[in-house]
């Protein structure tokens, strides 16, 4: 009697089978990034907390920007972001200023202190990268950041989520 093989799995199963892989490591990779935010949160003040940090993060690569635009650009209820910029004010980390057009109206914007911590924590963010990058060829980065490029490019058009948003060039308004 021959040996029986199972059936040959179809293209779709395969591709099936490698997107919940692709899926399971994504997940790792929020995970880290996750567990690190965190960490880093709390490494820059022992008050400040991930959601937190994001607030500032954004206005370190928007700012002059106002309560409202953070609470758009993040997606977040208005009161939230309140909450997070009267903390970070607080701590230090960020200034505010009346807008020159409506003095109702505040400008939030990263102190140096917080420009300082944050440079020190993009420092160790990528001494991490580069110990988990550790052994990979130039091509072998080249092709995740073209993948992953590919990956986020390829987001359905009109999908405008906070994480796009505050990736986007800041827009002035002259």
């Amino acid at each position: 009697m021959p040996d029986r093989q199972p059936p040959a799995a179809s293209d779709d199963t395969i591709a099936d089978d490698t997107i919940a892989e692709i899926i399971a490591e994504f997940s790792q990779v929020f995970a880290f990034a996750r567990t690190r935010w965190a960490r880093y949160a709390e490494d820059v003040h022992p008050d400040l907390r991930g959601v937190g940090m994001m607030v500032l993060q954004t206005i370190l690569r928007k700012g002059p920007i106002t309560a409202t635009e953070l609470s758009q650009m993040l997606d977040m209820d208005k009161a939230v972001v309140s909450r997070q910029v009267s903390k970070l004010r607080e701590l230090g980390f960020i200034d505010a200023q009346p807008a020159a057009d409506d003095r109702r109206v505040f400008l939030l914007t990263p102190s140096s202190t917080a420009r300082v911590a944050l440079d020190e924590l993009h420092a160790q963010t990528a001494d991490a990268y580069q110990q988990r990058f550790e052994g990979w060829r130039g091509d072998e980065l080249e092709q995740l950041r073209a993948a992953l490029h590919r990956f986020n490019g390829a987001a359905p058009a009109g999908a405008d989520g906070p994480a796009r948003r505050c990736a986007r060039p800041h827009e002035t308004s002259e």
